[in-house]
C-alpha cells in the first residue's frame, strides 16, 4: 500500500486537508480513520462533510453513543464510530458493510476493528498526536485514483 504523510499544525488545517480531499471523493469511497482519542479523527470528518456540501458542519460530532450518523450533501456521508463495538458481528448487525456500498462516502472512526473487511480501495488515514495542535496524518490506499488525489493535497 502506498502512503502519503501530511503534518497539520491546527484544527483549521486538518479541516482544510479533509475538505480538499472531499471534493474528489466519489460514491462508495470509504475512509478508515485510525488513531488515539484526541488525534483529530472527528475534526477531520468536520472538514470532510463541509467539502461534501453538508449544510451544517457544526452538527458533526463523534457518533460514539449512536454508532452512525448520516449527513446529506453532494453525496450521503455515513459517519461511523466503532469505539463501542467489540466484534465484527456487531458491525454486520448495524449494517456497516451495506452502507459501505450504499452510494455515499463511508467514514469509519476506530476502523482498526474492521479494516480487513473493508473494500480494497479504502483510504486508511492514520492520525498521530505530535504536539498540542500538531497532528501527523498518514494516508494509505491501494487505489491509484485516490493516491493521485491525496498527492494533490501536498
Amino acid at each position: 500500500m502506498k502512503g502519503i504523510e501530511l503534518i497539520s499544525t491546527s484544527v483549521q488545517e486538518t479541516q482544510r486537508i479533509a475538505k480538499r480531499l472531499a471534493r474528489a471523493l466519489k460514491k462508495d469511497d470509504c475512509l478508515a480513520l485510525c488513531g488515539d482519542f484526541g488525534s483529530g479523527k472527528t475534526t477531520f470528518v468536520k472538514g470532510l462533510v463541509e467539502g461534501l456540501k453538508v449544510a451544517k458542519k457544526n452538527y458533526v460530532c463523534s457518533p460514539s453513543f449512536v454508532i452512525l450518523k448520516i449527513y446529506s450533501g453532494r453525496l450521503p456521508v455515513y459517519h461511523f464510530d466503532l469505539y463501542r463495538l467489540s466484534e465484527v458481528r456487531d458491525c454486520q448487525e448495524i449494517g456497516l458493510f451495506d452502507f459501505v456500498a450504499g452510494g455515499g462516502v463511508s467514514v469509519i472512526e476506530w476502523a482498526d476493528k474492521v479494516k480487513r473487511f473493508l473494500p480494497p480501495d479504502t483510504v486508511e488515514v492514520k492520525f498521530a498526536i505530535c504536539g498540542a495542535q500538531k497532528r501527523r496524518l498518514r494516508f494509505l490506499t491501494k487505489s491509484p485514483r485516490l493516491m493521485r488525489t491525496i498527492g494533490k493535497l501536498l
